[in-house]
């Protein structure tokens, strides 16, 4: 009798065990390079940023997520020349994009998003 109602409680322990800590913090870094940056604008946890403009150069912020959290960076410029944008998680870069205005109207913008899988 004792091991009919051992065997499920060992077997709910060793499958708790096995499941994926859904709860992984992450280090989220968004970085912005450019000229006459106007708008440095990043979303995470389903809060919108507005980080301090305007620069030249490059600015960077870093936040930690959890898994499943959708990133996004929203970046513009008032330049002829390029505008970087990238995000990283846990010091790797997962998302980059580059706009090199193309198009000759000295506006530059990058919009860039990834979701974190859990």
């Amino acid at each position: 009798m004792k091991k009919t109602i051992l065997l499920p409680f060992v077997l709910l322990l060793f499958l708790q065990a096995c499941k994926k800590d859904k709860n992984t913090t992450y280090k989220v870094k968004y970085s912005v390079t450019g000229t006459n940056v106007t708008q440095f604008k990043i979303n995470f946890a389903n809060t919108e940023k507005l980080l301090v403009t305007p620069f030249t150069g490059t600015r960077d912020t870093t936040f930690y997520q959890s898994g499943g959290s959708t990133l996004m960076l929203d970046a513009k410029a008032d330049s002829h020349n390029s505008l970087i944008g990238f995000i990283s998680v846990n010091d790797i870069i997962v998302s980059t994009f580059t706009d090199t205005d193309i198009d000759g109207d000295s506006k530059t913008q990058v919009k860039i998003d990834y979701t974190i899988s859990q």
